[in-house]
């Protein structure tokens, strides 16, 4: 796809955790870095967390379906970083953020929702310490420039700062929570998307509810 490796992306186990949630009284999914999950069920939230990475949450409420995607640019080095701009279409980072925004429109449309009546919330591209200041900065910068270029219905957004994110969202009525994760568990997070990072690039190679912010 795209000329690149192909990525599991759709509902696929080994990039989300199921579990049920005793206070919401509901199932929730945890999407890892690099997956995606959509569904149908009225009982299910879908979660994860971000630091530099970006989740995009998209949802027909007509067709009562919705899924969220959490991907990072593919980069090797700094100067790649340096020189990548979201207009290069036909750069690997550009093309992988591209696969894996049509990867969950397109489950969402061939499982019965209309793009003409998505919608969409984006969040996360944080700038954390080190190389993930600029990947954060260049994430933004990518969907923001896909969502104007392909024209999608963003209602809402909270993207870049320094805070890393804990993200909830209903995938059927479209509401989203959002927690600004606290520093002692920044650590852990930015050890997640690494070795998300060091993944990514041998593929390309080869080929409590505080202090939330509701999005409604």
């Amino acid at each position: 796809m795209n000329g690149l490796k192909d990525v599991k992306l759709v509902n696929d186990e080994r990039h989300f955790n199921r579990f049920y949630h005793p206070q919401r009284e509901m199932h929730m999914v945890k999407v890892f870095p690099g997956g995606l999950y959509w569904t149908q069920q009225e009982d299910e939230l879908i979660a994860t967390g971000l630091g530099s990475c970006v989740a995009v949450c998209i949802w027909d409420e007509f067709a009562s379906i919705g899924g969220m995607n959490h991907f990072l640019l593919p980069f090797c080095s700094y100067s790649e970083i340096n020189a990548w701009r979201p207009a290069e279409l036909i750069s690997t980072p550009s093309r992988y953020g591209s696969h894996a925004m049509e990867m969950l429109i397109n489950a969402l449309v061939s499982h019965g929702a209309r793009r003409s009546e998505l919608k969409v919330k984006l969040f996360g591209g944080a700038q954390m310490m080190g190389r993930h200041s600029m990947i954060g900065e260049k994430n933004v910068a990518f969907i923001l420039d896909y969502a104007e270029r392909e024209q999608l219905n963003v209602v809402a957004q909270d993207l870049g700062g320094m805070e890393p994110r804990r993200i909830i969202f209903n995938p059927i009525s479209g509401k989203a929570w959002l927690k600004r994760v606290p520093y002692t568990e920044v650590h852990h997070l930015q050890q997640q998307e690494d070795k998300y990072a060091s993944q990514l690039g041998r593929e390309t190679l080869s080929s409590h509810d505080d202090e939330v912010e509701m999005f409604e």
